[in-house]
């Protein structure tokens, strides 16, 4: 992405820093606010301001799917966020010491335990996976390491009929899930994310899957013959091609000043085509193709764009799977444009 030198960045914390908040999904202009930005400048916008519009707004796009989130913001949606919108209620992470010990049991001949740490340098693995919430916009991406499940239940003796795993934690949390499912997705019991040791030990992550069958801190692995296979709950169609938008709104920036947006797009399923992004308030949309994406990651996605009038202007941006499917929420930023006079930028 070209990016002339009067190029500016909305603030924004880091990758993710938002996603702990449902605000990812704004699209009406708030009634008031202040923000702080790196440029020593601050606006109020208020619900009354006319808004100035661009049709089929032109700027310079990126993308990526190599962005992953921040630790602090990970451990803290498992710890925290997950467990209040898609698991069960509160749990400390960092309490007692990490276990690396899973028992194996349910319809076996035979229960046994395994040593993670004994099989982690012959066994370990790494992968980038995202992690996402099936009813609310808490959305995370890391590069994962651990054991994949199937080779910890590689020893199991599995009797006629099984159909069914149960990953259960030391706080006796778990989620009946399909075996077959499991294998598939190459799920992983985790102990370290971005290159730090879990807080909790383990987790089991399995790919493409919603964050209430991660479970914390694990301890047995239950192998069950059901009369049915349990069915995987799905993400909510409202976060389907879900888009959001890191940046602090409520900046000032001049006339042909470069604002840089950022942020990221998943359908948890399905691959992100495009980012299509609108300064009119969606009467015309521009589309910017996210050519050979993949669905495992998420599109971490930037856009630049320089105004040429001064004014209160809205950004509304959205994304289109190689589906066809539309975000059915959009995002959206406000920000400030005044006349050049030399001293915003300074």
């Amino acid at each position: 992405m070209k990016m002339n030198k009067k190029s500016k960045r909305l603030f924004t914390t880091a990758a993710g820093a938002a996603m702990l908040l449902s605000g990812c999904a704004q699209n009406v202009v708030q009634d008031e606010a202040v923000a702080d930005t790196n440029y020593g400048a601050a606006a109020e916008a208020a619900s009354d301001v006319v808004l100035s519009k661009v049709a089929n707004v032109q700027g310079d796009f990126s993308f990526d799917q190599e962005t992953i989130t921040p630790n602090d913001q990970m451990f803290n949606i498992f710890g925290t966020a997950l467990t209040g919108i898609c698991a069960k209620p509160a749990y400390a992470l960092g309490q007692g010491s990490a276990n690396y010990y899973i028992n194996v049991g349910g319809k076996i001949s035979e229960g046994y335990s395994v040593d993670l740490t004994a099989m982690s340098e012959e066994k370990s693995t790494t992968r980038t996976m995202l992690c996402a919430c099936a009813t609310g916009s808490a959305t995370a991406m890391g590069n994962v390491t651990g054991i994949k499940v199937a080779d910890v239940i590689q020893m199991a003796d599995i009797d006629e009929g099984v159909n069914t795993i149960k990953v259960i934690g030391a706080d006796g949390y778990g989620q009946e899930m399909p075996l077959s499912y499991v294998l598939e997705k190459e799920a992983m019991i985790v102990y370290r994310i971005n290159g730090e040791d879990v807080p909790s030990g383990t987790q089991f992550w399995c790919p493409a899957t919603v964050a209430k069958y991660f479970t914390r801190d694990v301890v047995e692995i239950q192998l069950l013959a059901n009369a049915e296979e349990p069915v995987i709950e799905q993400r909510d169609d409202s976060l389907r091609a879900e888009i959001c938008i890191l940046n602090s709104t409520d900046a000032v920036f001049e006339v042909g000043q470069q604002i840089v947006f950022e942020g990221y797009a998943d359908d948890f399923g399905d691959a992100i085509a495009a980012v299509e992004f609108s300064l009119d308030g969606g009467e015309t949309w521009t589309a910017y193709e996210t050519e050979n994406a993949y669905a495992e990651r998420w599109v971490y996605w930037k856009f630049g764009y320089a105004p040429e009038a001064a004014g209160a202007y809205q950004l509304t941006v959205r994304a289109v799977t190689a589906s066809g499917k539309v975000s059915p929420l959009a995002a959206a930023v406000d920000f400030t444009v005044a006349e050049t006079d030399g001293t915003l930028g300074a």
